[in-house]
């Protein structure tokens, strides 16, 4: 799940921190990633549903800061291109390459545009994680799926999308426990969902998602040309589990902020 300068398609994030705006964004970041529902259920579920990437080219769609992008070259990817529009957040991820290297290669383009920079019709794996979420149109949507798409080889390709769970908790307060709220005015396709988080550190994230039907993002990426869809619940890892115990994770199980798309090529 940016720069001011670019596409909408990435979330606005607040620091309260008056330092560079671009190394702000990537820093909020990598640090929400240690909040327990992202470190302890999204890494656990998405590691999951991509299953086994050794040898594969993948993209990361939407990489932002690049930390899914690395995780997938640690996870024995032979080839991992992150794409995202925001150079801020791309500034951030090529830092991390030349003080870290695992041979994760950047671009920046718009995901609702295909990616021509020698990633299209190569990749085995798309991963996009709070990215659908963000198109603020049924058209953007599709858009965006049909950049996944186009990245995959013609067949065999499969995409795994982490985005706003079309039944997640309503009420303000419902998430205030893992350490954020999400607001939503009203009901109708599109309509905004605010997520407001404040970090360890002090550091606010603001972020406005949208929030779509099951139906939708299904009759979407079919217009993208994916052959199938499924959707998979996010689930707690053992440590999660031992660390913070069931009682904690009970309520978020309930109704997860978050849901796996995944979508296969013919």
């Amino acid at each position: 799940m940016a720069d001011p300068s670019t596409s909408h398609l990435n979330p606005v994030v607040d620091a309260t921190e008056e330092t560079d705006a671009f190394d702000a964004l990537g820093g909020l970041y990598e640090e929400s990633a240690r909040l327990p529902f992202r470190e302890h259920l999204e890494h656990h579920s998405v590691r999951k549903a991509v299953g086994d990437v050794t040898g594969l080219d993948v993209l990361d769609l939407g990489c932002g800061s690049g930390l899914y992008t690395r995780r997938l070259a640690a996870w024995g990817a032979a080839r991992v291109t992150g794409v995202d529009c925001s150079a801020g957040m791309l500034a951030t991820a090529r830092a991390v390459e030349r003080a870290r290297p695992v041979g994760a290669r950047y671009v920046r383009a718009d995901a609702t545009r295909p990616v021509t920079d020698g990633a299209e019709g190569t990749a085995d794996l798309v991963l996009s994680v709070y990215v659908l979420c963000y198109a603020r149109s049924e058209r953007e949507l599709t858009a965006v799926l049909t950049t996944a798409r186009r990245a995959l080889r013609p067949t065999g390709g499969r995409l795994v999308a982490v985005t706003l769970n079309p039944d997640y908790g309503r009420g303000t307060a419902y998430y205030a426990p893992y350490g954020f709220t999400l607001t939503q005015p009203d009901e109708r396709e599109g309509a905004p969902v605010t997520l407001d988080a404040t970090l360890p550190s002090g550091g606010r994230l603001h972020v406005t998602a949208h929030w779509w039907s099951r139906d939708t993002y299904e009759r979407a990426a079919r217009a993208a040309g994916f052959a199938g869809t499924a959707w998979t619940p996010m689930a707690v890892s053992p440590r999660g589990r031992e660390l913070l115990g069931d009682a904690y994770w009970s309520a978020y199980l309930r109704a997860p902020q978050a849901l796996i798309l995944e979508a296969t090529a013919l």
